[in-house]
Order: structure tokens, then C-alpha cells, then sequence
């Protein structure tokens, strides 16, 4: 087994990401430095993309070690959400069961575990909670006959998404315009073919902000039924948003993301 060391530390988003998929085509493990936590999330994106396997190294709050490859084996997929308060443990899970019968999730807080425990109950899931340390791991698992109660009406077309690059919708008043976005984000909700995705970048990014979004529960419920939703890494630290909903991405994914897609609306 051949393997790599990169040491991205102090590259810009998404280098980390492009550089350890071009060295996967030669090596079977690349073990990948960051010097923040956001990288590991894109990385871990990449992971899932590529279907390989993952681990997250916390070497110290400047220095992660990553290490992706072909060759390494886990019976189930681990999520970690300890150090990071930006990753919503129920999004992870379900996107996990769509394509794996078992996952485990690592939350800090006993909201989270209520929540788990919730979208189990709700799907028939067989699920178990253990308390370790400070900190609780959850395992939910699934029959491959499970059937789950979510409403028929609501699809996902893994050809639309949905971009968002201003806090406002359209151009002129600032009031009507906000008034706008939150009406849109409204009726997205009521549609019957939901987006498999939301973008969002450069202001449209304080949409999803813990503290100055007024669309939260429009995007949280959107959430709920499947919609994944990510905002911009370099525009979260560029306006200071504290994410309320979704995850963080990079240029490199929203690239990708808009040239599969048959159809991009953007309001």
C-alpha cells in the first residue's frame, strides 16, 4: 500500500481538496494536514464522493490530520461532530442511511440525541445511545425492508438545486426585497419536488446565520425533508456567520455542484 503526506496547512479552500484528490489517483492513502476544521469537512465531503473511507486526527485547534483511502476499513460510517458545531447530526444521518444499513454519530449535547432519537422513532430505525465521558454515541441501523412514514408528495430531483448569493431577493428596496426572500423560501417549502440542494455564498451566506437570518425556520424545515443545504467556507469566515442550518462547502464543490446540475434556479 502506497502512501502520501501532504501538508496543506496554509492553503486556501479548495486546495486542500483538489490536491489530495489528484494525489489519490496515484497513491491508495494520502494523509492530508489542515490547520482548520473547515478543510476536514470538505475533505470528508470528498470522501464520501470518491466512497472511500475516512479518518479525522485532532492533533491540536491549529493542526488536523486527515487521512483518506482506498484500502482502509470500517464496518460503518462514524460521525464526528464533537468540534464542530456546524455540522447537523440528522442531515449526516439520513444521508448516511440512504446508502449504508448502520451509523454512528458522536454529539456532544442532549438535544441532538433527542433529535436522533426522534428521526429513529420516526423511520421505524432500531437505535441505541451510550453516554461516554462528556459526550454521547449514537448508532441507528436499518432494515433493508424499512419503510419510512415520510409523505409521499415530497421528492427529491437530484437535477435541481437552488443558489443563493444575496440576502435579499431581487434588486431595489432592501425591505421588500427581504420580505421577498422569506416568501420564496416559503413557497419552496409547499413545493411537491423539493431541491436535492441550497447554495449559498457571498451575502446570501448571512441567510443561514444563527443571529441575523429571519428565514431560519423556512430553511430548517426544508432541512427536515432532505434538502442539504451549505453555505461557502471562505464566506462564513469572510462575515463571521455562526451556521444555524447546514454545513460548510468550498468553491471547489460549488463548481462541481452547478455543472451536474441539469437545472440551477436562482431567486
Amino acid at each position: 500500500m502506497n502512501k502520501y503526506q501532504l501538508d496543506a496547512k496554509g492553503l486556501a479552500c479548495p486546495l486542500p481538496v483538489v490536491q489530495t484528490k489528484k494525489l489519490l489517483n496515484e497513491y491508495d492513502v494520502v494523509e492530508t494536514t489542515v490547520d482548520n476544521f473547515t478543510a476536514t469537512q470538505n475533505l470528508e465531503k470528498l470522501a464520501q464522493q470518491l466512497d472511500y473511507a475516512i479518518s479525522v486526527e485532532k492533533i491540536s485547534d491549529e493542526e488536523y490530520l486527515v487521512t483518506i483511502g482506498k484500502q482502509l476499513t470500517q464496518e460503518h460510517t462514524v460521525i464526528n461532530t464533537l468540534c464542530d458545531s456546524c455540522v447537523v447530526p440528522v442531515t449526516q444521518a439520513r444521508r448516511v442511511l440512504e446508502t449504508e444499513s448502520k451509523v454512528e454519530i458522536l454529539v456532544r449535547d442532549e438535544t441532538n440525541v433527542e433529535r436522533l432519537h426522534d428521526f429513529a422513532q420516526k423511520n421505524n430505525y432500531n437505535v441505541t445511545i451510550e453516554e461516554e465521558d462528556d459526550a454521547y454515541k449514537v448508532v441507528i441501523e436499518r432494515e433493508d425492508s424499512t419503510v419510512t412514514d415520510e409523505p409521499q408528495f415530497i421528492e427529491k430531483d437530484d437535477s435541481y438545486i437552488v443558489v443563493i448569493n444575496k440576502k435579499i431577493m431581487g434588486h431595489g428596496s432592501e425591505e421588500l426585497g427581504t420580505r421577498l426572500m422569506k416568501a420564496y423560501l416559503y413557497a419552496l417549502t409547499e413545493q411537491e419536488v423539493l431541491p436535492k440542494k441550497i447554495i449559498f455564498y457571498n451575502d446570501g451566506g448571512v441567510l443561514v446565520d444563527k443571529n441575523r437570518s429571519h428565514v431560519l425556520s423556512e430553511l430548517k424545515e426544508l432541512e427536515d425533508n432532505g434538502v442539504e443545504i451549505v453555505c461557502c467556507g471562505a464566506c462564513i469566515d469572510y462575515h463571521n456567520i455562526e451556521l444555524a442550518v447546514g454545513n460548510p462547502t468550498n468553491m471547489y464543490f460549488i463548481v462541481e455542484d452547478m455543472r451536474k446540475a441539469n437545472k440551477i434556479i436562482r431567486p
